[in-house]
């Protein structure tokens, strides 16, 4: 069994995923938390299982050294829109509280979706508006968590 880069990635990821899963288990638990059907730990342990179990699948599965076209597509990869849709998350974050939340996700997704490459600008605006008044007001009203809706100029605060 040859060590490639796979397999090493698999390696680490399944010494990672060991660690993350023993850190998960001897969480330590409140005590009303302790007899929860879910608890803050169950899902982390979840994923330290799934990830072991296909870093060992990763690990014993033999490959062969000839690449697929498609395996090489990073090479191809556009570092600029992703970097440039990380600092639009970025700014997003920045800007959801002093802009408010309706305001901050329909620039988010317009902006966003103007970097993909959509051009048809007032369906795009019309949707975004909608997405975001809608989740505003689920979040609001159905579950209860305030957000600020509008920028303070605008009374949302």
């Amino acid at each position: 069994m040859n060590l490639n880069a796979d397999r090493l990635i698999a390696l680490l990821m399944l010494a990672f995923s060991v660690g993350y899963g023993y850190l998960a288990w001897t969480h330590p638990l409140l005590p009303f938390e302790a007899r929860q059907p879910f608890k803050p730990n169950t899902l982390p342990m979840g994923l330290a299982v799934l990830a072991a179990a296909l870093s060992l699948a990763t690990l014993v599965y033999e490959s062969s050294d000839d690449l697929p076209e498609d395996a090489t597509g990073w090479r191809n990869f556009e570092w600029r829109t992703a970097g440039l849709l990380v600092a639009l998350m970025i700014g997003y974050t920045i800007l959801l509280r002093p802009a408010g939340y309706i305001f901050a996700t329909t620039a988010f997704l317009v902006g966003g979706a103007i970097l993909l490459g959509e051009r048809k600008y007032g369906v795009l605006i019309t949707i975004a508006l909608i997405t975001s008044v809608l989740t505003w007001l689920i979040v609001q009203r159905g579950l209860g968590i305030y957000l600020v809706p509008l920028p303070a100029f605008l009374g949302g605060a």
